[in-house]
């Protein structure tokens, strides 16, 4: 019983240090950073009057958008939330080239999605946004393997990973607020969120691609019956 102890734990540790080696320190708390809207926003989208929701979501996409602009401009000026999220979050290239598109980018679609479809499909953007991002990356770098044939930069596994996890999340995303599903739709809506995260495109654009494809395949699959339900 020991010996199996020991052996178990020799093989976690042999794990861990492969994930340590494959990701940086600064990755997973980027990805920390990255998932915690879908913690943090959610009680928000569920639980407050639109208005709020709506106040919440735009005021910190124009945080982000000044950041990115400061960065663009060269202002010399300290941004609340965003300056210290942009130290801890933005890429290598993004710090050479001082520009900041992906928090910019993701507030900005999740305050245009907030402000049209309703809370079922905010929510389920949120989530496949930022939970199937978020365990793509770490899944992909982790365990590397065969490269997607249409980006070298992506991983076969990762985007398994991305679509296991959307379809969780959207899952989710409809108990919460009590609708009905069918798996096939969400398997698709997962199928399609999963194809725009891999994309070769800059990295950045799939904080768009990613939430609002999802809002809007579930927007047209749902029509009048979910946009009839009041926020």
């Amino acid at each position: 019983m020991e010996a199996e102890r020991t052996y178990q734990m020799e093989f976690k540790s042999k794990i861990f240090s492969k994930i340590e080696n494959r990701i940086s320190k600064r990755e997973l708390i980027r990805k920390a950073w990255h998932i915690s809207p879908g913690i943090l926003g959610a009680p928000i989208i569920l639980f407050t009057p639109k208005y709020v929701t709506l106040f919440v979501v735009w005021f910190l996409a124009f945080i982000y958008t000044l950041q990115h602009l400061k960065l663009r401009r060269g202002w010399k000026i300290k941004v609340p939330i965003a300056e210290i999220s942009y130290r801890q979050m933005a890429r290598e290239d993004e710090l050479k080239g001082n520009h900041y598109m992906g928090s910019f980018l993701f507030w900005v679609t999740m305050g245009m999605i907030c402000t049209v479809f309703p809370k079922l499909i905010a929510l389920a953007a949120l989530w496949v946004s930022t939970f199937g991002d978020c365990f793509n990356a770490i899944v992909g770098q982790a365990i590397g393997g065969v490269r997607i044939p249409w980006n070298k930069n992506k991983t076969v596994i990762g985007s398994l990973t991305m679509f296991v996890v959307s379809i969780f999340a959207l899952i989710a995303a409809h108990k919460v607020v009590g609708a009905s599903y069918g798996l096939g739709l969400l398997a698709f809506v997962a199928s399609v969120a999963t194809f725009m995260e891999s994309l070769p495109i800059y990295s950045a654009w799939d904080e768009f691609t990613v939430p609002m494809s999802t809002a809007v395949l579930l927007w047209l699959f749902y029509g009048g019956e979910l946009l009839s339900v009041v926020w």
